[in-house]
């Protein structure tokens, strides 16, 4: 089975940086206990790691002569907002498939059955891919090129640890998403609201003094988000063993 974790909180820079794209899923070899998810969808298409990423949250790794603008935060946020809507339909196939592979489990059918169930994902899978590397692409060209020169200088070194979640994990890690995204959405949608009201202000020919006015209202909304992501992760990494840890810490060092 392929980790859903493994490009959890990459953030914005560190989705573009360090992960890529995401580990390719295979059909899952269900042991005989049953305790490994079967689950289908990849981090960077579920709430937690499109919600940071359009935050712009990775972005602190930055040094702060190179921090995101606001601007640049709400342009990411509009991209992954599209790319969620874009994607709605595919991610429902994968969960309906992760449902129905999950009761062919639990009915004892056999791995050849479950696994022509889990095949069906593949090509689903493969639009994903192929939508998320267009994301990748677009929100690359928001940064400047010094930022981009940084991230290129700062990719964080490959990791070959395995991390395996169980069923009762990977259902928690999800409903902690949820939260996770209910708790930010206000904040997003400021951020978002903000940055147009900076747009117009500036086309209208503000002053640069009137306009960094305008963008200094969405500070806090940055700062709760920031705040909420750092205790997403700590309450993930809270569910975790010790040797689930150290696969989780060194994908995301």
């Amino acid at each position: 089975m392929q980790s859903r974790l493994v490009m959890l909180l990459c953030g914005a820079v560190m989705v573009i940086a360090g992960c890529s794209r995401s580990e390719p899923v295979e059909p899952v070899e269900p042991t005989a206990a049953g305790t490994e998810a079967v689950d289908l969808v990849p981090d960077y298409a579920v709430i937690a790691a499109t919600s940071v990423d359009a935050a712009g949250i990775g972005a602190a790794r930055l040094p702060e002569r190179l921090q995101l603008t606001v601007e640049q935060k709400a342009a990411i946020a509009a991209l992954h907002e599209a790319f969620t809507k874009a994607t709605a339909a595919d991610i429902a196939a994968l969960r309906a498939i992760e449902r129905e592979a999950k009761a062919a489990i639990a009915a004892g059918k056999t791995r050849d059955e479950i696994r022509a169930i889990l095949a069906r994902a593949l090509p689903i899978q493969a639009r994903l891919d192929a939508a998320f590397r267009k994301l990748q692409a677009d929100v690359w060209a928001i940064y400047t090129p010094e930022q981009r020169a940084w991230i290129e200088s700062n990719r964080p070194r490959s990791c070959d640890a395995t991390l395996r979640l169980t069923e009762r994990q990977a259902t928690q890690i999800r409903a902690l998403q949820e939260q996770f995204v209910a708790a930010v959405r206000a904040d997003l949608e400021s951020i978002r609201s903000i940055a147009e009201e900076a747009r117009a202000a500036r086309e209208a020919g503000k002053s640069r003094q009137e306009v960094a006015a305008i963008l200094a209202k969405a500070n806090d909304a940055q700062r709760r988000v920031a705040d909420a992501e750092r205790r997403l992760q700590a309450a993930i990494l809270a569910l975790l063993t010790p040797e689930q840890q150290r696969a989780w810490l060194c994908r995301h060092r």
